[in-house]
């Protein structure tokens, strides 16, 4: 069986280059990358035995999950040698051509965009930002410092028991639903702070706890892309509302810098092309 054509990403030639990417491994660990020149662009490529990503071959290996992780792992990993070095527009795990030409006629139909999504993409850091909270912190905080609840408790202690009990339960019921408005409140307040500084950002999945493994709840999953100038001022921002939040509850998780995974319509598909 012969080889095929693993494609990474998309860059300028000139930062290809630049880069010398052929220091580096492709997805299978032994294939070196190169580039092919595309105009103005270059796409940045190893090859792959067809025996491991040919197409029936690979329909199979995708659901051997030891091998997805380890791939998709990997294909994360050059990526992010990519990124650090050159602005780059990532393709989808397992993009892969049977030929140069294939490769060549996509980019003949898509190399205005690409070339518009670089210049967007120029200077740039994508960073995702998840929050969480954890109810009980958030209840109790509430509960000890709003008006309307302080009032009612105080109108319960007057009360006989029997109603004090249907009262209360009630009560807990108002707060209930408070701490979830609180939580959509808070997290939408964020990402208005948060999005000042980007020049895109863009919602992601919220996951459950069972997804998470953590016992707080999450409230937001967001991704940012930001000029690297803001990156400190954007980062600054995270600390003080995680400082500010924490007696609440409230806990933020962020990650980066990554390849702009979430702001790069690559008109590509995964799987064997061509």
């Amino acid at each position: 069986m012969g080889e095929l054509f693993y494609l990474y990403g998309v860059t300028w030639k000139e930062e290809a280059q630049e880069a010398g990417v052929t220091q580096w491994k492709g997805v299978d660990g032994s294939h070196p990358l190169f580039y092919i020149e595309l105009g103005n662009l270059a796409a940045v490529v190893s090859f792959v035995d067809e025996s491991e990503f040919g197409e029936e071959v690979l329909k199979e290996k995708t659901n051997e999950m030891e091998w997805l992780k380890k791939k998709a792992f990997r294909h994360h990993e050059v990526l992010m040698q990519l990124n650090d070095g050159m602005t780059l527009i990532p393709m989808k795990f397992a993009t892969i051509f049977k030929k140069e030409e294939n490769i060549q006629h996509k980019a003949s139909i898509y190399e205005t965009e690409w070339e518009t999504l670089l210049r967007q993409l120029l200077g740039t850091e994508e960073w995702n930002v998840k929050v969480y909270n954890r109810s009980d912190l958030l209840k109790e905080h509430t509960a000890s410092r709003h008006p309307e609840v302080m009032k009612r408790k105080e109108d319960i202690a007057q009360m006989s028991k029997g109603m004090q009990y249907l009262q209360t339960k009630k009560l807990d019921s108002f707060i209930e639903e408070m701490v979830s408005q609180e939580q959509e409140t808070y997290a939408r307040d964020l990402h208005r702070r948060f999005k000042k500084f980007c020049v895109d950002t863009t919602s992601k999945k919220v996951w459950n706890k069972n997804v998470t493994g953590k016992d707080e709840e999450m409230c937001w999953n967001g991704a940012y892309l930001l000029k690297k100038d803001q990156v400190e001022a954007f980062l600054e921002q995270i600390t003080t509302a995680q400082e500010d939040g924490r007696e609440a509850g409230w806990m933020i998780e962020v990650t980066g810098p990554w390849p702009p995974y979430h702001f790069s319509d690559t008109k590509t598909v995964s799987g064997v092309q061509g």
